[in-house]
């Protein structure tokens, strides 16, 4: 197989293509799924594939903890006869490694910049440098794809414990400073994606009600810069009594990631130490299982959606 890109940064969320060769390939198309399996020191993760074409895959890059080059393994697994036609329970027969190849994780310019803002909160003077950007044209094209990876590398870092958009000045915005945050420097490059992860921390609201030394709050500066989706964010934000705190997930948690537009799923798992990972074939089934339990709860919405819309049309 040939993997295109064959590096990603630690946020992933990438498409890579998987090319398949001609020993790969399966005789029955219709009756075989493929799986990309990466194993790293600590983490490992398995993904379901699309296929596009006759020899060509398509996977979502994962999350990955720590910069390195891990071991990725293309599998295939054949699907089983189901005991009978009412069982919807997805049957697994054969799992199969097919092909290895390296793949690495890297950190690229949107992390650097998310911990150095995450690393500003609360300093005086923290943000100064940010501020230089403003100098700088940027094309609104350039800033909506800053905005995505920024937005996707503030996600994947792991904060520190207690911190919050004011660093450890957490307090009544009446007693602060006039002070540049995050929740500024988001609203003057019109970053709506960063902007919506900043209002779910600590100190989102205080944040929304403090000027900056020229007198402006982030709505005001998102108005000033006719920036109309975000300034209307924020201001819906300043109303409402503010949202929780986002729940840090634990490093053991499995994971599972749905991409509409390509309809595949990843599993992440920790490596423990001194227990031996899962058999591949574990793996797989274990994806498949919350698959289709993911697909049920769907299922199940969808149909709550659809009575509820047939009792307001009543």
């Amino acid at each position: 197989m040939k993997l295109n890109p064959q590096q990603a940064p630690l946020y992933g969320r990438c498409v890579i293509t998987v090319q398949l060769a001609d020993g790969e390939l399966a005789a029955d198309e219709e009756s075989v799924d493929y799986f990309l399996l990466f194993v790293g020191n600590t983490q490992r993760h398995l993904t379901s594939t699309l296929r596009s074409s006759h020899d060509t895959l398509q996977a979502l890059c994962p999350a990955h903890d720590c910069c390195e080059v891990v071991r990725v393994t293309l599998c295939s697994a054949s699907r089983g006869v189901p005991q009978s036609p009412e069982d919807l329970k997805p049957r697994l027969g054969r799992v199969a490694p097919l092909a290895e190849h390296r793949f690495g994780f890297v950190q690229d310019l949107a992390f650097d910049l998310a911990q150095f803002l995450v690393s500003t909160a609360g300093r005086v003077d923290g943000l100064e440098g940010a501020l230089l950007l403003d100098e700088c044209r940027i094309p609104s094209q350039e800033c909506e794809r800053l905005d995505e990876k920024l937005a996707l590398a503030l996600h994947h870092l792991a904060l520190p414990p207690g911190w919050s958009l004011l660093g450890n000045q957490l307090t009544n915005s009446t007693d602060l400073n006039p002070q540049e945050t995050l929740l500024h420097f988001s609203a003057r490059r019109g970053l709506l994606r960063v902007t919506r992860f900043l209002l779910q921390q600590a100190g989102a609201g205080e944040a929304l009600r403090l000027a900056n030394r020229q007198g402006h709050t982030p709505s005001n500066i998102a108005a000033l810069r006719g920036h109309e989706r975000l300034h209307e964010l924020l201001t819906q934000a300043e109303t409402d009594k503010g949202a929780e705190p986002g729940q840090l997930v634990s490093t053991d948690a499995r994971l599972v990631c749905h991409l509409p537009g390509l309809n595949t799923h990843t599993l992440t798992l920790s490596n423990r130490p001194g227990h031996d990972p899962p058999t591949l074939r574990r793996s797989v089934e274990q994806l498949l299982h919350l698959i289709c339990h993911l697909r049920a709860k769907l299922s199940l919405y969808n149909r709550r959606n659809t009575l509820c819309n047939h009792r307001v049309g009543d």
